[in-house]
């Protein structure tokens, strides 16, 4: 039986109230994250905690306060070994021969989280986004199963925190702009900030942020990771157009997208 660590974390509603711009009623915490309507905790799954911090324990900028659980050795007892020489594929950037070797593995296994990802990768990886899709899709709520339920929180799994900014980048060219920012929020609740800020994923995370709040006429929230993106990175242009002086309307011409970062 796998091992799920976990930790209930209380969110600050410090940075954004209620008020007659907030439409969406969602919530910043932290530096730029954001929180959902509704929710007010997020469940970390599969973190070894530090076990030394009590709850109360002042924690310094960028000490660690976890580590990712071990995965488990057997990740499939019939094909192991397929799932192996499909990640060194993907690591080679070989992104066909990586979804090719688990096509047999994902029939026979569908409920095996670890082949649906790795699957869904490859062909995301292949701009197959028609069958990437479905299968992020299942692989995210075969994950929210797996966890305890509650509507007030929002549960995210570290193994496969990838997932959600790679669904999240499916649901934006679908304009499915709650669902993105939802996975974008689940994303930055369990990704390292270290391995991520500063990055071109970090931009286009703030950068897709604001257009997701453009498009849902939230000027408060647009008008936060439009500064917040550009404060960061000051030669960006693509959140020029979303620039919230007043009531955001859809811009007159559909903007390209920038190419999601690499992962």
């Amino acid at each position: 039986m796998l091992r799920r660590h976990y930790l209930f974390i209380l969110t600050i509603y410090s940075l954004i109230t209620t008020n007659s711009w907030a439409q969406t009623r969602y919530v910043l915490y932290g530096n730029y994250k954001v929180l959902p309507p509704s929710y007010n905790t997020v469940a970390i799954f599969h973190v070894d905690f530090d076990t030394t911090l009590h709850v109360g324990s002042a924690v310094g900028p960028g000490r660690p306060i976890g580590y990712e659980s071990d995965r488990p050795l057997v990740r499939s007892v019939r094909y192991g070994m397929k799932l192996i020489a499909s990640e060194e594929a993907y690591d080679a950037g070989q992104y066909a021969d990586a979804a090719k070797v688990l096509e047999e593995a994902a029939r026979a296994e569908p409920g095996n989280p670890f082949i649906t990802y790795q699957l869904a990768r490859s062909l995301y990886r292949l701009e197959d986004r028609e069958h990437a899709y479905p299968l992020y899709v299942k692989l995210v709520e075969q994950l929210d199963k797996a966890m305890p339920a509650a509507d007030s929180v929002l549960t995210v799994d570290v193994w496969f925190v990838e997932a959600y900014w790679k669904l999240a980048t499916l649901n934006l060219d679908m304009a499915d702009w709650p669902n993105a920012i939802h996975n974008m929020a689940r994303f930055m609740a369990a990704a390292d900030p270290q391995f991520y800020e500063k990055t071109l994923l970090h931009e286009q995370m703030l950068g897709y942020l604001t257009e997701s709040f453009y498009h849902l006429n939230d000027r408060e929230m647009c008008q936060f990771y439009y500064a917040e993106t550009l404060r960061r990175f000051p030669k960006n242009q693509y959140v020029k157009q979303y620039q919230a002086l007043g009531k955001p309307q859809p811009p007159a011409k559909t903007p390209v997208r920038p190419k999601t970062a690499k992962r």
